[in-house]
């Protein structure tokens, strides 16, 4: 199998996945062995099978499980891409289970404009667990800002001074 042919039949899993999630662990369980054999497929040797094993266990609600995954698919080496949303996930899972503290270790390794400003709204949400609401806020402004028509320095500034004296 090609790695092309391979990357198909998970961008055709996932399809499917979101199309019709399953409701239940017994409709999960067939759905996490099927990915589980096509990342066994994986003609390559980076990381990208445990990435998607860590995918379909976050997305069936095994967030603990998925943790392993995510670290094993760092280690071996992931693209950009994928690396990127590996430290979303891992950060949120992590924050899921109640480790604020790793969760904002690993966050404030991805790019926080990365996937469309994804790393930015996980931190925000670690902040706000941790108490820090006014650095949430900023962090969730501040992820906002370059996608506005007008304002953005306004706002930007408005949000530094959330953290920052006058």
């Amino acid at each position: 199998m090609s790695i092309d042919d391979w990357e198909q039949g998970i961008r055709a899993f996932w399809e499917t996945f979101d199309a019709a999630p399953p409701e239940s662990d017994e409709e999960a369980d067939p759905l996490v062995a099927r990915l589980d054999a096509l990342a066994a497929e994986c003609p390559t040797a980076d990381g990208r099978a445990e990435f998607e094993r860590g995918c379909i266990r976050d997305s069936t609600g095994r967030t603990a499980e998925a943790v392993g995954h995510y670290e094993a698919g760092l280690a071996a080496g992931l693209a950009p891409v994928r690396h990127a949303r590996t430290l979303v996930q891992m950060a949120s899972s992590r924050r899921v289970l109640g480790d604020p503290d790793a969760a904002l270790a690993i966050i404030a390794d991805a790019d926080p404009h990365a996937l469309g400003g994804a790393p930015s709204a996980v931190r925000a949400l670690i902040l706000h667990d941790l108490g820090r609401s006014d650095e949430a806020l900023r962090v969730a402004i501040e992820a906002l800002v370059p996608h506005l028509p007008r304002y953005r320095r306004s706002m930007a500034n408005y949000a530094r001074l959330l953290t920052e004296p006058e």
